[in-house]
């Protein structure tokens, strides 16, 4: 009990009742049946705030004993995620068991539950962006290119977000994921821009009526001088003639050459 409980309770009540004896001694009824009155309303009042004080002081334990456990529970659900994630793998990640990681670490998104458990659980933020980057990854069920992580924004934001200094339990697999991710991205821009640049050369080519100093009304012979041993050729004999199609490839491009009758008609 708090002092104000005991005063109330007991010192007051008792103090009280000795003035109303001397009052009663005196007969000086009135005063005495006053303070009497008096006594019994401080004893029940402090009964009252004792009372509470108790329920208080019960309610406290028992909300600890909950926080106490729900904390052990949390800290069970976060090892468990980080030890499915240390398993899964790059090369074809299990969709289902990063589910089950991301479900295990959702009470982590409270900012409350995260402030709480940050001793504990120091890297739920991290293992959960991990996670969410992993989920991307296994959408292409092991077959992810550089042209996938260019176009998969969320990968690369998420694979940005994860800390370039971080240390924690698994930072063997998500300091070598993260650079993958940026390097894969880096190269897909790479040959974007080459492919790029090539489309341009190959348009202006064509667009110059000529590959290699190869025009239209070209006799055919001319087509491997100018052009070189082509990868495949498709003939076909027609009403209008015999027909060739040339497939060449060059600067990252396809480009066709057609003759009809020994002559070239269109190059492409």
């Amino acid at each position: 009990m708090s002092f104000i409980t005991i005063v109330l309770f007991l010192a007051c009540p008792l103090l009280i009742f000795a003035v109303g004896g001397i009052f009663f001694k005196r007969r000086r009824y009135p005063l005495a049946l006053l303070a009497v009155m008096m006594g019994i309303v401080a004893a029940v009042v402090g009964g009252i705030n004792g009372f509470h004080e108790m329920k208080a002081q019960v309610v406290s334990e028992y909300s600890e004993e909950l926080d106490s456990e729900y904390k052990t529970a949390l800290l069970k659900k976060y090892q468990q995620a980080e030890d499915i994630l240390r398993d899964i793998s790059f090369s074809k990640p299990d969709q289902k068991k990063i589910d089950y990681a991301l479900n295990l670490l959702h009470d982590f998104d409270s900012d409350s539950v995260a402030e709480k458990m940050a001793v504990d659980c120091p890297d739920a933020a991290v293992l959960k962006t991990y996670a969410k980057a992993m989920r991307e990854v296994s959408t292409y069920d092991g077959h992810m290119t550089n042209l996938n992580v260019l176009e998969n924004k969320t990968l690369q934001q998420l694979a940005a977000d994860l800390p370039d200094n971080y240390n924690g339990a698994l930072a063997d697999k998500i300091i070598p994921f993260k650079r993958l991710i940026i390097g894969m991205e880096n190269e897909a821009k790479k040959q974007a821009a080459s492919d790029a640049q090539n489309a341009e050369k190959h348009k202006k080519s064509l667009e110059e009526g000529k590959y290699g100093n190869l025009r239209p009304g070209d006799s055919e012979e001319k087509v491997t001088a100018a052009m070189g041993k082509p990868d495949r050729i498709n003939a076909s004999e027609t009403k209008e003639g015999s027909i060739k199609q040339y497939v060449f490839h060059h600067n990252g491009k396809s480009i066709y050459v057609y003759t009809k009758d020994g002559v070239v008609t269109e190059v492409r």
